[in-house]
């Protein structure tokens, strides 16, 4: 039997045979249906076995094995299929199971060997550990794997496998709702609410854009700086501007991260972000200095330490305070002043809304920001006030730092005159409160 089955056109290029097949973006693009109807679609053909993963099990039977079983009543191939609870048996032989990779291990993940697809769903939600167990078990010759997923971080490892280093036998596609000539009205009006109330969350769920947790500490204004053209690759330095300056986040056996900073009219430049582990302070300083030269940046003005550089030795008896100062100068190399987390939070919040970003050597840095978030207490069900110690906080702290000392040249806002101006003459003009002024007491002000 041939099932014949419509499609929006933006999936095309998951049609044709591949070893990695992925779709990813916001609501309404339709990836979970695509996904769907292909199976049973194969299914039909020829007898197949497929196997519908997420990373945990429980959730998948009420989800995936729904969503084909809506699938195959509307399609009308009822008689094709024997729905059980645990599983979807073909009238051909074919069969559809459901797991999580939670609940695999090294051995017993082997009984999927046979599978002719395996499906992951949700697969933003995919470890790391998982993603390498499934790959070589999925080995039957023309075997392939399909991944849905709608996009959390870039370093979300099914990211990362298909959207920063793919290899040559993956094929992915980015759907969004625009790309599905079947979106329904009902999702198109909740979606505008959404846009209403929080703009930056509706980009992650509708539009496909990186999101965050509620815990983000920065990823909101990252998120606006990109809609605002503010990421971008014509940010340059200003050979006539400030100098440079470079706030960081040292560490030894941690990452030590680097902004470099230009300090233009109305806001900051951020033109680089480097990062590196198991540096001494003796690399960093070349290392530094060659980057300056690399990308012209000019004169250096300040080099930003954190307040705990003078403890950190880098494995000598020298601090790399000393290590700094004898290399650039005391004149160059500062100490940020004490402060509490959440104030530098508050200052890198406040400086963000008036930076713009290299795009290309700041990528690492902004993917920082975007995960920076802070530490959740499971016992209160609350959010610390301290970010989650991981690599996010080294470009998340360093950026905080610099943000320190950049704040005061942040202007405040200013304010509005609501008063409305008219024209009392050819070159005059008065505010409402200046006519109030001029009338005659007993006049009723509206």
């Amino acid at each position: 039997m041939i099932l014949t089955i419509e499609v929006p056109r933006k999936f095309k290029p998951l049609l044709y045979p591949k070893r990695y097949k992925g779709a990813y973006g916001g609501r309404g693009g339709a990836k979970s249906h695509f996904f769907a109807e292909r199976v049973l679609k194969s299914c039909v053909a020829k007898p197949m076995r497929v196997v519908c993963i997420r990373e945990i099990q429980e959730s998948i039977r009420d989800l995936v094995r729904q969503l084909l079983v809506d699938k195959i009543k509307k399609l009308g191939i009822g008689h094709l299929f024997h729905v059980l609870d645990g599983e979807i048996r073909g009238a051909n032989g074919s069969l559809i199971i459901f797991k999580g990779m939670q609940s695999y291990n090294a051995e017993t993940i082997k009984s999927l060997e046979a599978y002719d697809i395996a499906w992951v769903e949700e697969a933003q939600t995919l470890s790391q550990r998982s993603l390498d167990m499934l790959r070589p078990t999925i080995r039957k010759s023309e075997s392939e794997m399909w991944f849905s997923w709608n996009p959390r971080y870039k370093t979300d490892p099914v990211d990362k496998f298909f959207r920063s280093n793919p290899p040559a036998e993956a094929v992915s596609v980015m759907v969004n709702w625009r790309d599905n000539p079947w979106f329904p009205e009902v999702l198109a009006k909740d979606m505008a609410r959404d846009f209403e109330v929080d703009q930056d969350k509706a980009d992650s769920v509708w539009n496909g854009a990186y999101g965050s947790s509620e815990g983000a500490i920065l990823s909101r204004w990252v998120n606006e700086a990109e809609r605002d053209g503010r990421i971008n690759n014509d940010v340059m330095f200003d050979s006539y501007g400030s100098p440079i300056e470079i706030s960081s986040d040292i560490g030894f056996r941690d990452t030590a991260a680097w902004w470099f900073w230009q300090r233009k009219v109305g806001g900051f430049a951020l033109l680089k972000y480097d990062a590196d582990s198991g540096l001494d302070a003796d690399d960093w300083i070349p290392r530094l200095q060659d980057t300056i030269d690399e990308l012209k940046l000019g004169r250096l003005g300040k080099i930003w330490l954190p307040v705990d550089a003078r403890a950190k030795t880098f494995q000598s008896k020298h601090t790399s305070v000393d290590k700094f100062l004898s290399a650039f100068g005391s004149d160059r190399v500062e100490i940020v002043p004490p402060s509490k987390k959440l104030d530098q939070i508050s200052a890198a919040r406040k400086v963000i809304k008036r930076c713009e970003f290299h795009r290309t050597r700041c990528e690492a840095g902004l993917d920082g920001l975007l995960a920076w978030e802070f530490e959740w207490i499971d016992d209160n069900n609350v959010f610390s006030k301290e970010p989650v110690h991981n690599w996010a906080s080294h470009p998340g702290d360093a950026f905080a730092y610099g943000s320190q000392t950049m704040e005061q040249y942040v202007k405040p806002e200013e304010k509005k005159d609501d008063a409305r101006y008219i024209a009392v003459g050819p070159e005059n003009t008065a505010t409402l409160d200046d006519l109030w002024k001029l009338t005659p007491g007993q006049s009723r002000r509206i």
